[in-house]
C-alpha cells in the first residue's frame, strides 16, 4: 500500500510502508507508470553475508512519520545495521533524490546495492540500459524517455542485464555474491544494479545520495545531471527538502480549535495529495494507486471530470488557485465538440478507456466542470479567467440545456456517478440544475444574457422534485427509466447542490433516513447505497461520510459534523492518506489509497465547518 508520495507535477513517485519504490510516473502524474521493481541490498564483506532488504530475510522495516513537510524516514534494521531511506522529488527539476544513511554498531566493510527494473512507457521490452563511464551514470531509455541514475559518491560498480525472457531472473542475481561482474549494456527486458563500497563506523554513518534524472530525450536528462554535478548533490537535496517544508508550513487557513491535531495534520496532508495528483498541464488523477490493475484490470490513473472538478473547488478553498486554474484549462482542452466531456481522459489529454457504450457519458461530469469554473471565480476573483473559459462554459451549458429526455423533461439517461447504471438519476439531474444556474451567473458576470440557462435550470429543478420525490413513500427515488428505489448516499450530494433548502422538512427526513440505513454499525461511516458490492459489502466510503457531515452542518448540527470529520481522520493511514473505502469487516483502508476525491472532500468540509464556527453565513458551492 502506498505510504508516501513525492512529485513535482511531471514526476510522481510512490513508496510503500517499507520504503520500497512502487510506482514512478513520468512525464505526468498517472502516465506512464515506468517502474517494474526496485530493491536495496547489503553485503557484509567480512562476514560474507548478503541480504535484500525484505522482511522475510530477517530485516525489520519501520517508518517515522513527520509533520513538517519533510519526507518520511524509512528504516531497515538488522545484524547491528540501520539503513535510513528518504525519498524526495525536486520541485522544478525532474530529479528523484534518494538519501541513504547506513549506520553500524562497529566498523565494517559493506557493499550497498540498488537494483532497478523499469517498464518505460508501461512496457518491459525494447528497452536499453547502459553504463556511461564518462558521465559516471547508468542510463535506461526507450523511445523519447530517458532515466539517468547517478550518485554522490559515485557508484563503485554497475552492471546491466535482462529479466523475464530467455529464462533469466534479472541482474539482481549478479549482486548476491557481493561483487558485480555483469555487462555494461543490455537491451530488451533490460535491468541494472548499482554498487557502492561503504565503511560505516559507530557515530559516523555512510551516506549515499542516489539520484535519478528524467527527461524527454537524452539531452534533457543529461542537463539535469549536469546541474547537480555543478551545484552539488547536497544542494539539490537541501532545495527539495526546503521547498516542501516551506510549502507544508505556508499560511494555511485557521482551522477550529476543537478539531484534533490528527484532523489538522490530515488537512495539510490532503492539500499535499491534491497538489501532487495534479500535473503541470492541469490533469488531476483520481489516484496514483495501481493495485486495482490486478483486481479490476485497470487503474485509477485517469482524470475524471467529476473528481477533478470537486478537487479543483477544494484547491480553491485551500488557496491553491494556480492548480485549480490549470485544471480548468485542461478541461477546456479536452472538451468534446458538442460541449460535453466523455467518461475520463489520460493525463496527457487523450480519451481514456471506458466500459460505457457511446456516447461515453456521465452527464454530471459535464455539469461539474461548469460549477468548478464559477467556484474558481468566486474564490480567485479574476474575471479575465471567466473570459478565457467562456467558450467552454457556453458549450457545456448549451449541451446540458439540450440533453433532455422527451418524456420526463429531465436530463436524458446517462451513467450515474458510481459508473454502474444507465438511467435518469437524481444526483445527475441535481448537478445539471446547479451547473446551469452557475453558467447563468458566469454569463451575467460577463454581460451576457443568462436567461436561457436560468430558465432551463428552474425547469429541470421543478421536474426533478416532481418526478423523484415519492410522496407516498416520503422519500426520494434515486433513478428513473428504469426506476431504482435503493437508498443512495449521492442523494446527500444532490441536497448539497441546492435540490432542497435545509429548512424544507424533506431535507432532514432524507438525511435521517440515509444515515439510519447506510451507516455501518461496526466501523461507522456511510456506505454508497443499499446492496453495494464493490470491494466488499456496503463498505463505508470517505466521501459519503463527509457528505453526511456537510448535510448535518447545514441542519445546524456542528457537533455531528465534527464527529464525522474526526471519523475520516481516524481512518487515514499512518502517513495520513485517505482511502476510497473502509473495509466493513476490519476497518482498514480498502481499494484506491490515496483517493484524491476523499482528500478534497475532507478539505472542503473542514472549511465549511470552520466558517460555521465563527458564525459566517453558509456559502453556496
Amino acid at each position: 500500500m502506498i505510504s508516501h508520495l513525492a512529485g513535482n507535477g511531471r514526476v510522481l513517485l510512490t513508496v510503500d510502508e517499507d520504503g520500497v519504490w512502487t510506482d514512478l510516473f513520468y512525464p505526468y502524474p498517472g502516465q506512464f507508470q515506468n517502474l517494474r521493481e526496485a530493491r536495496l541490498g547489503l553485503y557484509d564483506v567480512g562476514g560474507r553475508r548478503f541480504a535484500w532488504l525484505q522482511g522475510e530475510t530477517g530485516w525489520l522495516a519501520r517508518s517515522a512519520v513527520l509533520d513538517r513537510g519533510e519526507s518520511p524516514e524509512f528504516r531497515w534494521s538488522g545484524d547491528g545495521l540501520v539503513l535510513t531511506v528518504e525519498d524526495r522529488v525536486h520541485p522544478n527539476h525532474d530529479l528523484v533524490i534518494r538519501t541513504l544513511r547506513l549506520a553500524s554498531d562497529r566498523p565494517r566493510e559493506l557493499r550497498l546495492f540498488a537494483y532497478h527494473s523499469l517498464k518505460i512507457a508501461e512496457s518491459m521490452y525494447q528497452e536499453t540500459a547502459y553504463v556511461d563511464p564518462d558521465r559516471h551514470a547508468l542510463v535506461h531509455y526507450k523511445r523519447g524517455l530517458y532515466f539517468e541514475f547517478f550518485s554522490d559518491p559515485t557508484f563503485t560498480g554497475a552492471a546491466c542485464g535482462e529479466h523475464t525472457l530467455k529464462g533469466l531472473q534479472g541482474s539482481y542475481v549478479d549482486a548476491e555474491d557481493g561483487r558485480l561482474e555483469g555487462r555494461a549494456i543490455a537491451h530488451g527486458a533490460a535491468d541494472s544494479v548499482l554498487e557502492w563500497d561503504v565503511h560505516p563506523t559507530p557515530g559516523h554513518p555512510a551516506l549515499v545520495r542516489l539520484m535519478l534524472a528524467l527527461g524527454r530525450g537524452p539531452e534533457a536528462a543529461r542537463r539535469v545531471h549536469q546541474y547537480v554535478a555543478t551545484g552539488g548533490a547536497e544542494r539539490f537535496e537541501r532545495e527539495a527538502a526546503a521547498f516542501w517544508r516551506g510549502w507544508a508550513t505556508r499560511a494555511w487557513p485557521e482551522l477550529p480549535r476543537d478539531l484534533s491535531d490528527r484532523a489538522k495534520t490530515l488537512y495539510r496532508s490532503s492539500t499535499r495529495v491534491m497538489r501532487l495528483a495534479t500535473g503541470t498541464n492541469g490533469a488531476i488523477i483520481a489516484s496514483p494507486d495501481t493495485t486495482s490493475l490486478v483486481v479490476g484490470g485497470d487503474t485509477y490513473n485517469y482524470c475524471w471530470w467529476r473528481d477533478g472538478a470537486y478537487v479543483s473547488k477544494a484547491m480553491d478553498e485551500a488557496g491553491l488557485y494556480q492548480q485549480a486554474q490549470r485544471f480548468l484549462s485542461f478541461a477546456q482542452h479536452c472538451q468534446s465538440p458538442d460541449g460535453s466531456w466523455v467518461h475520463r481522459h489520460f493525463p496527457d489529454g487523450a480519451i481514456g478507456s471506458t466500459w460505457h457504450p457511446p456516447p461515453f457519458l456521465q452527464i454530471d461530469q459535464t455539469a461539474s466542470v461548469i460549477a468548478a469554473t464559477w467556484h474558481h471565480f468566486k474564490r480567485a476573483g479574476d474575471a479575465d479567467v471567466l473570459l478565457d473559459l467562456w467558450p467552454m462554459v457556453k458549450g457545456a451549458a448549451n449541451f446540458l440545456t439540450e440533453f433532455r429526455d422527451a418524456e420526463t423533461g429531465l436530463p436524458a439517461p446517462s451513467f450515474d456517478l458510481w459508473e454502474e447504471r444507465r438511467a435518469i438519476h437524481l444526483y445527475s439531474s441535481a448537478a445539471v440544475v446547479h451547473a446551469l444556474e452557475r453558467a447563468a451567473r458566469v454569463a451575467e458576470q460577463l454581460g451576457k444574457d443568462p436567461e436561457r440557462w436560468r430558465q432551463a435550470s428552474r425547469d429541470y429543478h421543478d421536474r426533478a422534485l416532481e418526478r423523484f420525490w415519492d410522496a407516498a413513500e416520503g422519500r426520494f427515488v434515486r433513478s428513473l427509466s428504469p426506476r431504482d428505489d435503493r437508498k443512495d448516499a449521492s442523494t446527500l450530494l444532490a441536497l448539497k447542490l441546492g435540490l432542497l433548502p435545509p429548512e424544507d422538512p424533506r431535507f432532514r427526513t432524507t438525511v435521517d433516513t440515509l444515515e439510519q440505513r447506510l451507516w455501518n454499525p461496526t466501523q461507522g461511516g456511510l456506505a454508497r447505497y443499499e446492496g453495494d458490492s464493490y470491494y466488499g459489502t456496503e463498505n463505508p466510503w470517505i466521501v459519503c461520510t463527509l457528505w453526511l457531515a456537510e448535510a448535518r452542518l447545514a441542519l445546524g448540527d456542528r457537533e455531528r459534523c465534527r464527529q464525522l470529520l474526526e471519523w475520516a481522520a481516524a481512518h487515514a493511514t499512518a502517513t495520513f492518506l485517505l482511502p476510497e473505502q473502509v473495509d466493513a469487516a476490519t476497518g482498514g483502508p480498502k481499494s484506491a489509497t490515496p483517493l484524491t476525491w476523499s482528500h478534497s472532500t475532507f478539505v472542503d468540509v473542514a472549511h465549511k465547518y470552520s466558517r460555521a464556527q465563527v458564525g459566517a453565513p453558509s456559502e453556496e458551492d
